[in-house]
């Protein structure tokens, strides 16, 4: 089984008014609503590809009621602890006439240290042999929080995929994951390198090779470099139209798991892994890669070892 997590999701709320005009009624003449959170996005990729996975996190007040009730109806498992402080939120007002938009986001809630301690009760329950990834912020929790999750599962034969930045990451790759994946710039700042071209990327990852059985790099449409002892691979997806890059990074760990979770070698992870980051590129008004597209694109994705 695949567990997302995901320490501070969002509720996500877009309204559209044909042009905003101050201290007078906007109507409002189409408005979304969506559960957002990067584990969220990589679950709804397991969805998509056939898999089955569990979302966690934390969900408090209505809004997490709400965020809950919509990951249900989507079809995605869930298993949140209950906070006191309501689930951050954001509404983004687009005028359609200007073309231009206005977002107004909520806080992150406070965790309690009981309602922590209810989360990592759940992660101590997550069953041996399953893969577990621990991706976006910490927020609401130490820094340390993801390196003590890695601690904790790795004792149970547990499998974690670990796609963060900044503090968490350095101190999650310090517990040794099974398979991080940065993002080049993400990777300059955990190494304090400034790698570009794939020897200098090649270089950089030297140092936390023997702590880390996988490393994955995305490079954005020049494509991905993985590193494992089974060999390394640079994958490069074809070339497409850019028309939406949000969930791209979230879209590309929900294939790569979604391989390997099923014994999949980590050459047709990184296959499929970038297959569905490309899907998504394509994909309009923020949604995610779709199933046809990733196996139509999978086909096109070149993989070369060095």
């Amino acid at each position: 089984m695949i567990y997302t997590i995901t320490l501070d999701p969002l509720h996500e709320r877009v309204v559209g008014v044909e042009e905003l005009v101050y201290d007078d009624v906007n109507c409002v003449v189409d408005e979304t609503r969506r559960p957002g959170g990067r584990g969220i996005d990589v679950s709804r990729v397991v969805r998509e590809l056939g898999g089955d996975s569990v979302a966690l996190g934390f969900a408090g007040g209505y809004t997490g009621l709400e965020l809950t009730d919509m990951l249900d109806r989507e079809g995605i498992v869930t298993d949140f602890v209950r906070i006191g402080q309501e689930t951050r939120s954001s509404i983004t007002i687009y005028q359609r006439k200007k073309k231009i938009r206005t977002l107004l986001c909520t806080s992150s809630p406070v965790i309690r240290e009981d309602e922590a301690a209810s989360f990592f009760d759940k992660v101590k329950g997550i069953p041996g042999g399953s893969c577990v990834v621990l991706s976006g912020t910490t927020a609401g929790l130490c820094d340390a929080v993801f390196a003590e999750f890695i601690s904790i599962l790795k004792e149970k034969g547990v499998r974690t995929f670990l796609d963060s930045d900044h503090k968490a990451l350095k101190l999650g790759v310090n517990a040794g994951p099974f398979l991080i994946k940065p993002n080049i710039f993400e990777l300059n700042r955990l190494a304090a390198t400034k790698a570009k071209e794939v020897k200098e990327i090649a270089e950089a990852v030297k140092h936390f090779r023997d702590g880390v059985e996988y490393i994955v790099v995305s490079m954005g449409a020049r494509g991905a470099l993985g590193f494992s002892k089974e060999g390394n691979y640079h994958v490069t997806p074809p070339k497409v139209k850019v028309r939406n890059s949000l969930g791209a990074g979230d879209s590309f760990v929900g294939g790569v798991v979604s391989v390997m979770s099923d014994s999949g070698s980590f050459e047709e992870a990184l296959r499929v892994g970038v297959a569905c980051g490309t899907a998504t590129v394509l994909a309009v008004s923020g949604g995610l890669c779709k199933k046809t597209d990733v196996d139509s694109i999978k086909k096109e994705v070149i993989i070369e070892k060095f």
